[in-house]
Parts: C-alpha cells; sequence; structure tokens
C-alpha cells in the first residue's frame, strides 16, 4: 500500500509539472491585450488565450483550404518531419521489427472479403487522390473525397463486427464491439489520418517552391505537385499500415486482450498474433 501511494503521488507531481509547463508555454505565445484597451473587462476578453482559435486555424490549414503556398516556418518544416519520421519509422519496423496484425475474428478461410479482396477497398484510398487534386480542383470536391473513404471504412467497420459478433458464444457482443472499434481505428489511422497529413503537406510544400524566385520555371507546372502526391500514395501504404498496427498494438490491443482474455485457447480475439 505504501508504495502504490508513493507512485500514486509521483504521478500527480508529474501531471503538475506537466501542466505548469503547458500554461507557462501558453503564457509566453498568448497575445497580449493593447494598451489602449477601455477597460478592465474589455482587455480580460482580449487576453484570453486562443488555444482553441489556433488549433481551428492549423485543422484549416491542413485540411479545409486550397493548397496555397506557405512560408517555410518552423511549424511548416517540423510538418515535414513528422511525415518523414513516420515513413522511416513504418519502413523500419516493416523491415527489423515483429509488429503482428490482427487475426479477422468470423473470417473464413479462403472466403473472399469485398472490402479487403476486391476493388472495393480503392475507396479507402479516395481522400488521398483528393489531397494530391488539392491545388487543381474545388475544395468542395476534396471534401467529397473523405465523405467516400469514410463511408467505405464505416462499412467496413460494421462488416468486420458483425462477423465477431456472428461466431456466438459467451461475449459474443464485447468480442463484436472491440472488432468493429479496432478496425475503425486502424482504418482511420492507416487510410485517413496519417496518409492524408503526409500528402496534404508534400503538395503544400512543392506549391511553396513552386512560388519561390529561385524555382525554375520548368518546373512550376500546376499539375507536378498533383503528380507527386499520387505517386506518393503506394510509398505510403506499407510503412503506414505497419505504423497503424504498431500503435493499436500498444494501446487498444492490450485492452482488448485483457477484457475478452485472450491468452485462453477457446477465445477469438481481436488481437495480432503473437
Amino acid at each position: 500500500y505504501p508504495l502504490v501511494v508513493a507512485h500514486t503521488h509521483r504521478r500527480l507531481r508529474s501531471a503538475l509539472y506537466s501542466m505548469l509547463l503547458v500554461s507557462i508555454a501558453t503564457s509566453a505565445l498568448m497575445p497580449r491585450a493593447s494598451l489602449a484597451l477601455s477597460s478592465p473587462g474589455a482587455a480580460a476578453m482580449r487576453a484570453r488565450p486562443t488555444m482553441l482559435a489556433d488549433a481551428a486555424q492549423l485543422g484549416s490549414a491542413l485540411l479545409a483550404n486550397g493548397a496555397a503556398a506557405q512560408d517555410f516556418t518552423p511549424l511548416l518544416l517540423g510538418q515535414a518531419g513528422v511525415c518523414g519520421s513516420m515513413l522511416v519509422g513504418g519502413y523500419g519496423l516493416e523491415k527489423f521489427g515483429d509488429v503482428p496484425e490482427p487475426k479477422e475474428v468470423g473470417a473464413e478461410d479462403g472466403a473472399v472479403d469485398i472490402y479487403r479482396d476486391s476493388p472495393l477497398r480503392y475507396c479507402g484510398y479516395l481522400n488521398e487522390v483528393g489531397e494530391a487534386f488539392r491545388p487543381l480542383i474545388p475544395v468542395e470536391i476534396v471534401y467529397l473525397s473523405y465523405v467516400g473513404a469514410i463511408t467505405y471504412i464505416l462499412a467496413d467497420t460494421l462488416d468486420k463486427g458483425r462477423k465477431g459478433g456472428a461466431q456466438g458464444g459467451e461475449g459474443a457482443v464485447v468480442r463484436a464491439t472491440f472488432g468493429a472499434v479496432d478496425t475503425f481505428s486502424w482504418q482511420m489511422l492507416a487510410s485517413v489520418v496519417f496518409p492524408s497529413f503526409c500528402i496534404n503537406r508534400l503538395v503544400v510544400i512543392l506549391v511553396s517552391l513552386q512560388a519561390q524566385a529561385y524555382c525554375p520555371e520548368a518546373l512550376q507546372a500546376g499539375w507536378l505537385p498533383t503528380a507527386a502526391g499520387l505517386l506518393a500514395i503506394p510509398a505510403l501504404i506499407v510503412p503506414l499500415d505497419v505504423l497503424a498496427h504498431w500503435v493499436l498494438n500498444g494501446s487498444l490491443r492490450k485492452v482488448s486482450a485483457k477484457v475478452l482474455d485472450c491468452e485462453g485457447i477457446e477465445t477469438e480475439c481481436y488481437v495480432g498474433d503473437q
């Protein structure tokens, strides 16, 4: 018991230190109120943190606007570094690591899964194609590409949950729920979040380079960033799929393994084969 209390105190102390550092950083970045404000109340209103506005602006820059040229700020360079780290990490895990993929509960050997084994699976790449074409098409079409990709993901999610529940037996509902959540989480990471971010940043960086005075005229064709984005799609598949499995193996699938008691010989679980 004393060890538990001491460990809890250390966790609380670490959390408080983290909150203090975040508060200091937020205060340093927070815009200052103008000295010409007419009242203390107005000054307080103007000085409130704009965290939500900043987050909304960042999300808008990543997903909602056209691929306009941007300055090469530390933020943009950092985002490019994150994409590069994701690719290197994914390829490294695929080559040198041991990242198990989950077995699909209820899947029959040799059976065709229309969401994984038919041309329907290409719907999962609609958003990536939309991001590649962002400089050339209205942004509303990019939105539709996300709608198509997420609709496909939801259909695959329902299918995997149904197969898990169809096995029956004890814990069928929980097993179906974990199967559906696992499928949705993996598909969103591997098909939407990771690749869309990388392709979006790649296209924006190329558009920004084209806007520089030193860029040769031969490299200023408007279709070049789109072509690079399309060529990047097959290069992203393997590393980002593996990276998504690695993330879930260390988080959601640990929870599902404990809840479903996946160490039991008779238990089928939506977790990676060890």
